[in-house]
Parts: C-alpha cells; structure tokens; sequence
C-alpha cells in the first residue's frame, strides 16, 4: 500500500515537471500539452486523419472540416483547463456517442491515439489527455458531426 502510494506521488511529481526540468505545479494539463497551437494541432490532425479513415467514411464522408476543426479545439480546451467555453455539454457528448457504431468508436479512438502521440513532449501530458479526452472522444464526434 505505502509502495503503491510513493509510486503515484512520484508519477504525479513528474507529470508536473516539464521537459526544462521546472515545476509547474498547478499547471492545467492544456498547459502542459503545450497550449492553444497544439490543441488546435491535434483537433486539426485528428479530423484529418479520421476523414481518411474507410472505417469513418460514413460517420465523418460530408463533413466540413473547417467548421468542425474550431468546435472540436474549444471543445479540447475547455476539458483539458484552457478557459475556452466548451461548445458541447455532457449530456450532448452522452447523445453523441450513440451516432457510433462500435467500428467507429474504435477508428476514432485509434486516430486519436495516433496523432496524440505526434504532438507535445510531455509524455505525462499526453497520458493524461489520454486518459480524460480518449473515452469521450467519440461522443464528442457524434455530437459534432450530428449538430
């Protein structure tokens, strides 16, 4: 149980430290992932990715890119503690996950996966991205996509 507890204190010291190797306590995970020009990196990768994706050509086929890529940034934002206003609520991300199909569900959490792991240093930072973003990656595409 103490080796558990030291274990994790230590991995969340080192999440807190960033590749300069000074602290950022208190840092928002959209800080440590390197702020708004690498949130909209990811959302502008992620939908690239995933249009070309055959798995998603009938969930993402007559999406606009251009009007979903800012939508999906702010969404990012705003969970990740950037101070954006987040333009879906729960309940919509909820309603928007039932537009997948399980296929889709795991060619968006597969494109996601891949492009979070080319952008950003801070491996803690993408860990935790992973971790709060990658279950409800979906249902915010439903939601986007179904608006």
């Amino acid at each position: 149980m103490k080796l558990r507890m030291s274990v994790g204190l230590t991995l969340l010291a080192l999440a807190l430290v960033p590749s300069n190797g000074t602290a950022q306590l208190g840092g928002s995970l959209f800080q440590q992932l390197g702020g708004s020009d690498m949130v909209g990196k990811l959302s502008s990768s992620f939908l690239q990715k995933a249009v070309k994706d055959p798995r998603l050509a009938g969930l993402l086929g007559k999406v606009k890119l251009g009007e979903v890529s800012p939508k999906l940034s702010e969404q990012l934002c705003a969970m990740l503690g950037g101070g954006c206003k987040a333009p879906l609520t729960n309940q919509q991300i909820a309603a928007g996950e039932k537009h997948l199909d399980p296929n889709q569900k795991k060619a968006v959490n597969d494109n996601f996966s891949s492009v979070l792991g080319s952008v950003g240093q801070n491996p803690f930072a993408k860990e935790g991205v992973s971790r709060l973003i990658g279950p409800k990656m979906g249902g915010i595409v439903g939601a986007l996509v179904h608006r």
